[in-house]
């Protein structure tokens, strides 16, 4: 368990990076919505994985939210290689 408790953020940056992208995508949801989006499921997930804890729950809103700050970045260095040619 100890093992699952050290790597659950990443995968909880993944899994909202990639669910974010989904909605996104579909644009059912207005854009801005996402982030708080991400911080609820991030929030659940980390809870789910934590065990209900306040840290866990807290550490997850935090890397679901981070997931929105990867898109953008993401984004933005596709757009700068679009840009310069490559």
């Amino acid at each position: 368990m100890e093992f699952l408790q050290e790597f659950f953020m990443p995968t909880i940056l993944a899994g909202c990076y990639v669910v974010g992208a989904a909605i996104k995508s579909t644009e059912i949801v207005n854009s801005k919505y996402i982030p708080a989006m991400m911080l609820v499921l991030g929030g659940v997930l980390g809870g789910v994985l934590g065990g209900f804890t306040v840290e866990g729950i807290i550490s997850g809103a935090v890397s679901g939210w981070a997931s929105t700050g990867l898109h953008q970045t993401v984004k933005q260095l596709k757009k700068g290689d679009e840009e310069m040619g490559e």
